[in-house]
């Protein structure tokens, strides 16, 4: 499978809203399809990534939420201090 990379520009705030968004579609998406039928009898050990590869677009959430922390963490400690 190729990969692919994307690049653009956010000012703080729309990346912290972007973020949220982010945040409340993956777990309104995980609520749905983690406590649905299909995975009752998977082990709760292999649950995670069952449903990671059932809903792949839940890893690409999911890398880009990582990516948008990694950005604005710097923005939050500038802030505190």
């Amino acid at each position: 499978m190729s990969k692919i990379t994307l690049q653009f520009e956010l000012d703080v705030q729309q990346a912290q809203h972007y973020l949220q968004w982010l945040s409340s579609q993956y777990n309104l998406t995980m609520a749905d399809v983690w406590y649905s039928d299909r995975y009752r009898n998977v082990p709760s050990g292999q649950r995670g990534p069952k449903v990671l590869a059932d809903v792949p677009h839940l890893l690409g959430i999911c890398r880009t939420r990582k990516a948008l922390e990694e950005q604005l963490s710097p923005v939050v400690t500038e802030r505190v201090q």
